[in-house]
């Protein structure tokens, strides 16, 4: 019996877990050690498979700019049209030891066990140590995090960031430390040029510094020192970075030039994703939406200058039609809350196939989504902290909503999505052992509603065409052609949203192998409206030539072009078709493919 004048204790105490609590550094260094094992198993098993030494495309566009920063040989007269800092430490890791990727996995391992150590904290500040414990394990097993810390993306980099933003936050916000706020600002500044979503939280942990400066009741000059502070630290950061923008290109932004395109390619009705006028490589895709932005309003712009264009195509498209765009984010936003971990370069579970580690049932997003969504929504006002917490969960989730809701994007908010989900775990437990049956009843009524709306049925969720293609990619440039056209064929079939890329890659096999039939039956099944459209037209120029159809050649590629006009190699075919037949045209062409260069050489990239 509870002592006369002493209340009940509640779920956020500790009595039950008296020996986590007791032994919790033993326990803590344990976790931590089952993290490592784990991604290093997971990195042993990856090695062993044809993903290892194969880099996809983000990985090599940073690979390839990290390198040349390493040599010194890295030159740009644009803004920097990707998140610069991954590249920057990729250089000095490159610098200190040697341009290979195994070093970057191995960082990103670390940032991954750290990753866990700093939910931990989360969760001890949030609640308890045992809550903490119990918080890191689970971050320990989540297999996306032990995922992306073994492949070289920036993703475990950003959620490393994240987490540190979070932590400092709440302690920030249980004790002023200046040293604390200061690191707050650097790890926010650092987290923005990683993963620029993270731009909007800057005003919001600002507001939230000082409403909690308000709610402890500071002087006036303790409140200025600490907001001064966190601005401190947000310029030591960011000031190089937008000083080199300025320098270089006019321009001192805060956020790449890919900012405008990807809200274009998220939020535009005409076109869907990708865009029949620009690559999906991401070396030459923002140089596409800033040729096709200055073909548009019929100057050269520079890269800023076409993503805001972008930006403002988004806005006059919702104000035109603000019922398709609402209804486009709902679908989003469902998008957002779903089970299925959608990705843009790696899919899990297909991986799971050739990388045998993963075939380990793990922690799945659809469980610790609902536990922890419910803790979150009845209990975001119980303290500043969780309170603090939440409000950065919703407003980096709205800029999902915005951009893209893919695993990558949204796996930062799962360091704070797993304390909340043992929280909440922890309030059911308390509930139900001390009979609060109408508590119990909310709890269980929102929990079943977040399980439902995570299992609401989303158009394409379990597409693998992507996939399919990846992996034909990499076994044709291992030499196994037929088990690559296995797969290509496969995702041909299904016809989804990337099957027209494996009709691409069909097409120049069976064409390479002299059978045109199939090569040409291929082609058919990409359409005119297909963002392949141009591609489809550079091949079918190409075979014109082989067959001596120069007319009809100049035809397909002068077709191409109308699709993407910042198609180099596709020009320079068509001048040498042209200076066949028509100079003075050819001539045309080349003055038009000088001015396409000049926005590759924005880019630091040389012409082709």
């Amino acid at each position: 019996m509870a002592k006369k004048g002493r209340s009940k204790p509640g779920p956020e105490e500790k009595p039950t877990f008296f020996f986590l609590d007791r032994y919790f550094h033993v326990i803590l260094i344990g976790i931590l050690l089952l993290a490592l094992i784990l991604r290093v198993l997971a990195l042993l098993s990856l090695k062993g498979s044809i993903y290892f030494d194969f880099l996809l495309w983000d990985e090599r566009l940073y690979h390839a700019w990290a390198v040349n920063l390493a040599r010194g040989t890295f030159e740009s007269s644009s803004v920097y049209e990707m998140a610069p800092l991954p590249a920057y430490f990729m250089a000095l890791i490159y610098k200190l030891f040697s341009p290979d990727v195994v070093y970057i996995r191995i960082v990103n391992i670390a940032f991954g066990v750290f990753t866990c150590y700093l939910v931990f904290l989360i969760g001890k500040e949030l609640a308890n140590k045992p809550i903490g414990l119990f918080a890191c394990l689970v971050a320990a097993i989540y297999e996306p995090f032990i995922f992306y810390s073994i492949v070289p993306l920036k993703t475990s980099f950003s959620v490393f960031l994240f987490a540190l933003v979070c932590y400092l936050l709440v302690a920030v916000m249980r004790r002023f430390s200046i040293i604390k706020t200061l690191f707050l600002g650097i790890a926010i500044a650092l987290a923005n040029n990683v993963r620029p979503n993270c731009l909007v939280l800057i005003p919001i942990i600002f507001l939230l510094l000082a409403w909690n400066a308000y709610k402890e009741k500071f002087s006036l000059k303790v409140l200025a020192a600490t907001l001064v502070i966190y601005i401190a630290g947000l310029l030591i950061v960011q000031s190089p970075f937008m000083i080199r923008n300025y320098m270089v290109a006019g321009e001192t932004s805060a956020t790449p030039s890919q900012s405008g395109f990807n809200l274009f390619i998220c939020n535009n009705f005409q076109y869907g994703y990708p865009v029949p006028f620009a690559s999906t490589a991401p070396a030459e895709m923002g140089i596409h939406f800033t040729i096709e932005a200055s073909r548009r309003v019929g100057e050269k712009l520079s890269s800023g200058e076409a993503s805001r264009y972008w930006t403002n195509e988004v806005i006059r498209t919702a104000l035109e039609q603000p019922a398709a765009f609402t209804w486009q984010k709902v679908k989003k936003l469902v998008g957002f809350f779903h089970w299925f971990e959608n990705s843009d370069h790696y899919n899990i579970g297909f991986m799971s196939d050739y990388v045998m580690f993963f075939k380990v049932p793990f922690f799945g997003f659809w469980l610790i989504l609902p536990f922890g969504m419910t803790a979150m929504v009845l209990n975001m006002t119980r303290s500043r902290k969780e309170f603090a917490l939440s409000a950065v969960f919703i407003i980096y989730a709205l800029t999902l909503v915005a951009f893209f809701t893919n695993i990558r994007v949204r796996l930062p908010l799962l360091v704070i999505l797993i304390p909340f989900a043992v929280i909440g775990v922890n309030y059911l437990r308390y509930y139900i052992n001390n009979r609060e049956s109408k508590k119990a009843i909310i709890y269980f009524v929102v929990l079943a509603g977040f399980f439902i709306i995570e299992f609401i049925p989303v158009k394409d969720s379990k597409d693998m065409t992507a996939f399919l293609n990846t992996h034909a990619i990499i076994l044709n440039s291992k030499g196994l052609e037929d088990e690559a056209i296995e797969y290509w064929e496969k995702s041909s079939s299904l016809e989804k949203h990337y099957s027209d890329f494996a009709n691409l890659s069909l097409v120049g096999v069976y064409y390479s192998k002299g059978d045109k039939q199939k090569a040409f039956s291929y082609l058919d099944k990409i359409h005119d409206d297909s963002y392949a459209a141009s591609n489809k037209y550079d091949m079918i120029g190409d075979m014109m030539v082989n067959q001596g159809q120069l007319e009809n050649a100049i035809s397909a590629y002068e077709k191409a072009l109308e699709f993407n006009s910042g198609l180099r190699r596709t020009r320079t075919k068509l001048i040498k078709v042209l200076w066949r037949i028509d100079k003075q045209k050819a001539l045309e062409e080349n003055d038009k493919l000088e001015y396409i260069n000049s926005f590759y050489n924005l880019y630091g990239q040389t012409k082709k």
